[in-house]
């Protein structure tokens, strides 16, 4: 069991929200894992396991973790309770419209190789100052308050883009040295690149010369995932994009994805998005002609 405190605030263009919100207990994610927007995590206190595209990292209090448009990830429990984040979310139009000749510059951070940035310490107070800036005018609500978390939002990103790669703001995957986590990235990594074949759980524990069972159990234990839930995500991550960005038929796009069956494959995507296959691509088609007006 969990409680929680929340306090969120959505720009009234659409363009940017942010939600604070501070968990008593222990917690896990169990929400949808990609979205079409970018995602910056911050956390304030406690710590967290954050997996993130195909490697988990254990976050710290003062780390913000940066999460590319359509990527996989989430959260889970390191076995210590109590923690406070804030999460902002970035659509990419608004950061193209609001800095026309800088976005590519704002967006930096959300496509390097390692999601985690950690300052060092001497760094640190001008991070803690923003945050204190966005949690105080998020409680106040004070006129104009929208502008000031506008530039304390951006202010967030350029730190994190000074932030120099090297011996720190780049932190290493959580046990990335252990022999159970580099077997589970290379895993994860072969999942990433052959989910639209044939894959059970036995097929690709004799790929990896384990037992099915200890597959399960630590591929859980690294990634914060279920075996079967992490393929199917990839799978249908994989037929949004294709109702998106093409004409194919529904039906071959479930074939396409790794869905022997158009039952499943429909109630699965409307499990998760929220709609059906047809509606969701009505649905991005109609977003696209708004946007070209």
């Amino acid at each position: 069991m969990s409680a929680s405190t929340r306090t969120s605030f959505q720009d009234p263009s659409g363009g940017w929200d942010i939600d604070n919100l501070k968990r008593k207990g222990h917690f896990s994610m169990t929400a949808n894992h990609f979205h079409p927007y970018y995602e910056l995590y911050y956390l304030c206190e406690g710590e967290r396991m954050y997996f993130v595209k195909d490697r988990a990292y254990r976050v710290k209090a003062g780390d913000m973790v940066f999460i590319d448009r359509q990527v996989l990830h989430k959260t889970s429990d390191t076995g210590v309770p109590d923690h406070e984040r804030i999460v902002i979310n970035y659509q990419h139009e608004w950061l193209e419209q609001a800095y026309p000749h800088d976005a590519a510059i704002l967006v930096e951070p959300f496509r390097r190789e390692y999601p985690v940035v950690s300052l060092p310490a001497q760094q640190l107070p001008e991070l803690t100052r923003v945050i204190a800036e966005i949690i105080n005018e998020m409680r106040l609500q004070e006129t104009g308050c929208a502008i000031r978390l506008r530039h304390a939002i951006i202010e967030l990103l350029l730190i994190a883009v000074r932030a120099k790669s090297g011996d720190h703001g780049q932190p290493a995957p959580a046990d990335h040295g252990s022999p159970m986590h580099i077997r589970m990235i290379k895993v994860v990594q072969f999942l990433n690149e052959h989910y639209a074949e044939p894959l059970s759980l036995t097929d690709v524990a004799k790929q990896f010369t384990i037992s099915s069972y200890y597959l399960s159990r630590t591929f859980k234990s690294a990634t914060g995932f279920a075996f079967s839930e992490y393929i199917n995500l990839l799978r249908l991550k994989e037929s949004q994009r294709l109702l998106r960005e093409t004409d194919l038929k529904i039906t071959d796009i479930a074939l396409r994805t790794g869905f022997d069956n158009f039952s499943h494959f429909g109630k699965a995507f409307k499990k998760m998005s929220g709609l059906s296959p047809r509606s969701y691509r009505s649905g991005s088609r109609m977003n696209a002609m708004r946007q070209q007006v």
